[in-house]
This record gives C-alpha cells, structure tokens and sequence, in this order.
C-alpha cells in the first residue's frame, strides 16, 4: 500500500483498499487519482479497458463526497446495463463506512424499484443514456446538484448512436460540475464532445497496455450448459499441476461450483462478496500455501489477488463486459511464466465473445474439449513419472520389507496393480467422466444482427419465432441464435446468407418490414 499513500488518499481509503486485497495503483490510478483531489480542472483520459479506469475515477468521488445528503452529486454514463452494474458494484466497494448510496439505473428493469431508490435519496447514479433520460423526463431523477459527471467508455457510447443522448443530459447538469471522459479510442466526435462540452480540461494519454495474449495462450472451448462443469473437471484433470482461478459470474454459482468441486475430491474453494474479511484471508493463505488449487471466485471477490505463479484463470461464465475479461486474464501469464487462460462458451454467447475477441488481440483461439481417453493417458503417465522418480530415489523407507513380503506371496504385476488401486482408486476408470456432446461451432459463418419488431407482448416465444421464420423463408431452425426478446421486440442473428433471404422475403410488404436490419436506434434501444 506504500505506493497508494502517496496519492493524498485518506487514512479511511488506504484502509478500505487494503481490505479489498490492492497492493499498488494502475498507471491511470497513479495519473488521475491525485489530479482529482487536487485540481479542479476537468480531465480526458485516453487509456485501454483493463488498466483500473473505474478506481481511478471512483476513488477521487467517494473522498470528495463529504457530506452526502441523498441529492445526486455524481453521475456516471456507461455504454451498456452491463457495464453500469459493474462500475456501480465496484464504487460501491470503495465507500467503507461512509453512508453514500449509489444506484444503477439501466433498461429492461422495471422503474418501479429504481423510482422508489430515486425517492428516498441517491448520491451517486451509474446509468445507461436511454434509463437516464426517462428518469429526467418523467420527472423521477434530478441532476441540478450534480457535481462530478463521468462519461466512461465514450467512444462505445458514440459508436453505439448515443451522442444526441449524452448532449441532451449533459443540458440537465450544471454548468459548473467537473467532468471527467474516458475512452480508449480519440476520434473525431469524442474530441467534439470534450470541446463543445467540458471546460479547460487536462488531457492524459495513457501508453499501449501490453497486450494479453503475449504471456497467456488464450483459449475458449464451445459447451453446452450440462456440461461446463464435466469440462472444467476435464480441464483441471488434463494439467498435472493446475493452480488456478475460476471465475463465476453469481456468488450463488460460484458456491454452487466450488461445492460440486470439493464433493469430486478436487482441492477447491470458493470466494465471493457474503465471505466475511477473516473467511477471506483464511481462504487466501490456503491458496497461496496450495492447500488449495482450485479457488472459484466472483469478479468482485477476486479483485487484488495477486499470485504471480498461477499456471490458470478459467472463465466458467464469461465476463458481462471485455473490461473484466482483462481483469480476470491479467491474473495468470505473470512474473516471465506463460499461462493459460480458458473461456467456456455456450452457444447463445456469441455476441459476448465477439466483444472479449476485440480486444483480447488475435491469438485467442478455439480449442476442444479431451476427450476420456485423452485424459486417463495423461494420468497414467503421471503415475508412471511419479512411481520412476521415486524408485530412481531409491529411498523407500518402511515400505521396503512389505514390498518384499508382498512379491513372496504373490506374482508381482498382481501385486503392483493392487498398491496402485489403493493409491489412486478410480483415477484411472473412465466412466468416472460423463460423456460430452459436440455442439454446433460458435465461430461460425458471419452473423448479421435483425430487429424483429414483435416482442413478448406479442406472444413471441424463440420456438414460435423460429418456427415461423422457417414457414416463411425455409430456413432452418438451428441457423437463427441469439434470439433476445424484449417486450415490444426482438434481436436475432443469422449467417448473412440467409439475412439477405429475410430480407427480401419481408421487405416486399407496404410499410416497415416485420424483420430488418439492427440498426444503431435499435442498439440505443436494447442497452436502454
């Protein structure tokens, strides 16, 4: 923490951030945390995802938040309900014991339980454009005492059709506030939007964080749901030395998987946010003793391990957003060591992967699952190792009479293959695994994104849906994936192919299609 108290934080942070397990600031943390404490100017940051954004913004807000008194004093605008769950989780984790409410607030959530937040006091509000500007318009959400705005990932916003949104609040905010952009690109109308809309501002131009892949061989295997937790035994059984993370999205999940694990014998443990300090630091001692190999964790729980010798991080449920995909895989490859990072897809998530994809640079590629067989030849092989490096030891201790007396009474081979069955059961019995079905490939034809303008209101179900789109077009069911139904419409995905048959086929009728091409409003609409 030496470094930390060095950025003028008080002794409240310091001691909240070393709960939280951090050890040293990010280059953007070092750059930006002590600017906001001590300027007043307005800043623009020009750095990667993965490299402690949130932190660096958060932190300077919670210890500027001196007397919150449930007006909103701060508002952070973020691409994607994702993104605005994840940000507010994690300023929330930075408050210690101050008594500041912070409130995501994004569609496809009902405003009920967000109006009745809204009412009774919020201090900081982490949302998406589209929420936002229906709070101000129905009159549930006043920003005239905001002080700190944020624009994180503004040039995801801006690409994403959102800039008349961000123009039209940033009317409802005071002319005095600070505002503080970040984004990971500069073009042109994100530099459009710091001069129209941001006074004299300091500008901070972070260098290229090494890219992931260079010490981590990126991996993701296509699965089933049934079968994620046949395949991450599968993956832990392949490694003779596995010593890795494995990352869940849920604490209910992460409980779940840890509990399932310890029940097949594997030396595991959980980790999540319900975990009380004194249960954390025990889990973290057994883990860097290696009492424990496997520790399942939640983003939130996992933030400041710091193990520079682990061989994996296994993504058993993707990252909502790619920032926590570089969080999440910057844990493994350290310190000169190559390290693997495994990601379990299904196959409704190929959008997700798409984003992780972007930015996690062209050597993540698809592998496959081992199969039975693979994996009882590698254990077999590691028993045949470990029994030639002790015999080559020559020092057998107590055992070297019973062995003896053991040959007298019987043939030899018989004799080993009992003390091998006593030393590792069923290790080597292949019906210990369940079988796998291959699947479809998720890195399939290119997908075109359609809007289908009928939703739940409407009675559509993905088997009704699918089925009629093959009445019409006689395309096949399994060719439209990530369906996403919303109350009033519906997002599907096709190969392109087969979108130019859509098309047409729906296009020749009066008036808007049935079926038509995502476009950015449609985009504006489903991040709400």
């Amino acid at each position: 923490m030496e470094q930390f108290s060095t950025l003028g934080l008080s002794e409240a942070m310091l001691k909240t951030l070393a709960d939280k397990g951090f050890t040293e600031p990010t280059p953007i943390q070092k750059a930006i945390i002590p600017f906001l404490l001590n300027e007043s100017r307005d800043v623009v940051a020009q750095a990667e995802t993965g490299t402690g954004k949130t932190a660096a913004f958060g932190i300077p807000i919670i210890e500027r938040l001196d007397a919150p008194d449930g007006r909103v004093k701060a508002l952070v605008l973020v691409p994607t309900r994702e993104l605005a769950l994840q940000v507010s989780e994690e300023i929330n984790s930075f408050k210690g014991r101050k008594k500041i409410n912070i409130l995501a607030v994004y569609g496809g959530q009902a405003f009920g339980p967000q109006c009745h937040a809204l009412k009774r006091g919020v201090d900081i509000v982490v949302g998406t454009t589209g929420r936002v500007l229906d709070h101000l318009r129905r009159g549930t959400l006043r920003l005239d005492s905001v002080s700190h705005l944020v624009l994180d990932e503004a040039d995801e916003m801006l690409d994403m059709g959102f800039i008349e949104d961000i123009r039209a609040i940033i009317d409802h905010v005071p002319a005095t506030r600070r505002t503080m952009l970040f984004s990971a690109t500069m073009p042109r109308e994100v530099v459009s939007i710091a001069r129209q809309h941001m006074g004299d501002y300091e500008t901070v131009t972070m260098g290229r964080k090494k890219n992931a892949e260079q010490l981590t061989d990126q991996i993701y295997l296509e699965v089933r749901e049934q079968d994620k937790l046949e395949a991450l035994c599968r993956i832990i059984d392949m490694e003779p030395d596995f010593y890795g993370l494995v990352f869940c999205r849920t604490r209910i999940e992460t409980a779940e998987i840890a509990e399932k694990l310890i029940d097949r014998g594997y030396d595991a443990d959980g980790m999540h946010g319900e975990i009380d300090q004194n249960g954390r630091e025990q889990i973290m001692r057994r883990f860097r003793e290696k009492d424990i190999t496997v520790l399942v964790a939640t983003d939130v729980a996992a933030r400041g391990i710091d193990i520079s010798n682990l061989t994996h991080v296994v993504n058993y449920s993707l990252p909502q957003d790619p920032d926590a995909y570089i969080h999440r895989i910057g844990r493994t490859g350290r310190a000169g060591r190559k390290g693997i990072a495994i990601s379990l897809v299904m196959p409704g998530e190929r959008r997700a992967l798409e984003l992780i994809r972007r930015i996690s640079g062209p050597s993540m590629r698809k592998g496959s699952l081992p199969g039975v067989q693979d994996i009882i030849a590698a254990k077999r092989a590691r028993i045949r190792e470990d029994v030639t490096q002790i015999m080559s030891e020559g020092d057998f201790g107590h055992y070297a009479g019973l062995a003896e007396e053991l040959l007298d009474s019987g043939d030899a081979a018989a004799v080993l293959a009992a003390c091998l069955r006593m030393a590792f059961d069923d290790e080597l019995d292949p019906s210990a695994y369940k079988e796998i079905r291959t699947m479809a490939t998720v890195d399939r034809a290119p997908q075109t994104r359609l809007f289908v303008a009928r939703g739940r209101k409407h009675g559509v179900t993905p088997k009704n849906l699918v089925k009629f789109i093959r009445e019409q077009t006689g395309i096949k069911e399994k060719l439209v994936s990530d369906i996403e139904i919303r109350d009033d419409f519906t997002f599907i995905s096709v190969p392109q192919a087969e979108a130019v048959i859509i098309q047409k086929r729906f296009g020749q009728k009066r008036g808007q299609p049935l079926i038509r091409m995502a476009n950015p409003e449609h985009r504006r609409r489903m991040a709400g």
